[in-house]
């Protein structure tokens, strides 16, 4: 079953990437470059809710007031250069090779105390597998918290899942029909079975260091109810050199309609991810 690794300093990037394709979840202990990413981040965050403790602010503002401002606060984060060239140099300080490497955007996820500040840009995600929606086995995504969380306030996993295939919608599941408004289906397709949570795993790192893990884990947002709200960033990577050889993580029960190249653009130049690269075949479920 895969476990927890925490990782000082740098790991070779073939070793890293093939740690990840087999279910390992890595922790990069303080990252100097992620350190410096949370207290800009903090800054903005002070800056967009006019107050000295963020984590706190939904008791100030209401739903709408708040929910406004997290908007305005994630479209600026998105397109921050200075954010962006953090992560990067923070993606490059684990060992990552970023001339073979894309990624989707730089996202701030924000995750208010309980469901009266819950909306589109702040809903938690139930269980699902990244895969379920990109059909790219050569994904990893990295996340890592602004402030200081605790076990009911993080993102929790279901390692027993990582080789039991799951009951998913996600043969129903199109990103591009859900944007053109022909679906109402729901932002991640999810399980149509129940999960077992046994195996159950909520990793509490500390602001600064950065999490690891396949887009083929099962995993999901922990139901907020600690009276603070989580600040997180987090992003989605592919690794080109792999997803075009069928290298990644196993495939158990993805049965995404396409390929979501799209969403990938190279970290560096924004060149497109090509379509044609060659993706890992599904397996037989």
């Amino acid at each position: 079953m895969p476990v927890l690794r925490a990782v000082s300093g740098a790991l070779e990037d073939g070793q890293r990437r093939g740690s990840v394709y087999g279910g390992g979840l890595l922790v990069f202990e303080k990252v100097p470059p992620m350190v410096e990413l949370c207290a800009y981040a903090d800054g903005l965050i002070r800056e967009a809710f006019e107050t000295g403790d963020p984590v706190r602010a939904q008791f100030e503002l209401g739903r709408d007031e708040y929910l406004s401002r997290v908007e305005a606060l994630q479209r600026r984060f998105r397109g921050d250069g200075t954010a962006r060239e953090l992560f990067l140099a923070a993606l490059g300080h684990a060992g990552v090779d970023l001339r073979r490497t894309f990624w989707d955007w730089l996202y701030l996820r924000v995750s208010p105390h309980g469901d009266e500040h819950a909306g589109r840009r702040t809903a938690g995600l139930g269980f699902h597998r990244d895969t379920w929606s990109s059909d790219m086995y050569a994904q990893t995504n990295w996340w890592a918290p602004i402030y200081p969380i605790t076990a009911g306030r993080t993102v929790a996993f279901y390692p027993a899942y990582w080789e039991k295939p799951l009951k998913n919608a996600s043969r129903e599941w199109d990103l591009e029909e859900i944007r053109a408004g022909t679906s109402s289906a729901p932002v991640v397709p999810g399980p149509t079975e129940a999960v077992d949570t046994a195996s159950e795993l909520r990793p509490v790192i500390e602001p600064g260091d950065l999490l690891l893990f396949s887009g083929a884990h099962l995993h999901a947002s922990v139901p907020n109810t600690t009276g603070l709200a989580r600040f997180s960033v987090e992003v989605r990577t592919v690794d080109a050199g792999d997803s075009a050889d069928g290298r990644g993580a196993p495939n158990v029960d993805g049965e995404a309609p396409r390929v979501a190249s799209g969403w990938f653009r190279h970290v560096e130049d924004g060149t497109p991810y090509p379509r044609s690269r060659r993706v890992r075949p599904r397996n037989a479920v």
